[in-house]
């Protein structure tokens, strides 16, 4: 089972041809991305969920199904990620239904001997789009925001991230199945900002510590692999990924997975 990871592709075509080609290259029997799929064009909120939309609809579900045409043996999961809006998840559902990817935020699905899981919420941030954030735990405190306003295109989803993995935890082993989480867990070398702050989900890392999964995907972080020098970590016997972005170069990070040698991943930078 050879896995094609990455994340935070915020709307660059050009990156989303060559991760295809890339699976195609390799021979992977599928593709992950881990959120933040879409740009960030448009002065409104209207223009952006359009533009977003517009993305969506007339270019990655295409070029989705274009490739599946091609490569019927080979899979797509995606989730969103906080800069994504939540209206507009309805269209990776729809595009499920017709089996063109697979939708997987609090889904579990089979992936050969294993299973895959993805979660999209994050720890609250100081940014306006709270479409996709919860608190950790009950009764955590905001971090100080940046605007006085807040953003959503959908009502607010109440609950915690620690609730919801515990729900998600229900769905599969976690010791056999692969979590795309889009928050990196606390305190590790996948949550750092330029500041050389921890900005990470406790809830994400207390999930980890205790239910030790197969293995663990992340984003969010775009510096963070720069920070610290490193796209993985472990937390026990469990190995954790953040591929970061390396914008504002034209490179799009990903890393290759054979699931039977997860001591042989290989990170690589598209050009």
């Amino acid at each position: 089972m050879k896995i094609l990871y990455t994340a935070d592709i915020h709307g660059n075509e050009e990156f989303c041809k060559r991760l295809l080609k890339k699976a195609e290259d390799e021979n992977a029997d599928a593709i992950v991305i881990g959120g933040d799929l879409c740009p960030r064009n448009g002065d409104t909120i209207k223009e952006k969920i359009n533009s977003q939309k517009h993305f969506l609809e007339k270019f990655l579900i295409p070029l989705f199904k274009e490739f599946k045409i091609k490569n019927k043996n080979r899979e797509i999961y995606a989730i969103m990620g906080n800069d994504d809006f939540k209206v507009n998840l309805e269209i990776l559902e729809k595009a499920e239904k017709n089996k063109i990817l697979h939708s997987i935020h609090k889904e579990s699905i089979k992936l050969n001997k294993l299973s895959i899981a993805g979660y999209s919420f994050v720890n609250p941030t100081p940014f306006r789009l709270k479409d996709w954030e919860k608190p950790d735990f009950e009764g955590d405190r905001l971090p100080t925001q940046l605007f006085n306003e807040e953003i959503r295109s959908v009502e607010k989803e109440n609950g915690t991230i620690q609730e919801d993995l515990n729900g998600l935890k229900r769905l599969s082993n976690p010791k056999k199945t692969i979590y795309v989480i889009h928050a990196p867990p606390y305190n590790t070398k996948l949550d750092i900002v330029t500041t050389g702050t921890h900005v990470g989900s406790k809830a994400v890392r207390k999930f980890i510590e205790e239910e030790q999964p197969f293995l663990t995907l992340h984003g969010h972080i775009h510096e963070s692999p720069r920070m610290s020098g490193s796209w993985h970590d472990k937390i026990g016997k469990t190995i954790c990924i953040n591929v970061g972005s390396s914008y504002p170069e034209d490179k799009l990070n990903c890393v290759i997975i054979d699931a039977d040698k997860l001591d042989k991943i290989r990170y690589l930078e598209l050009e």
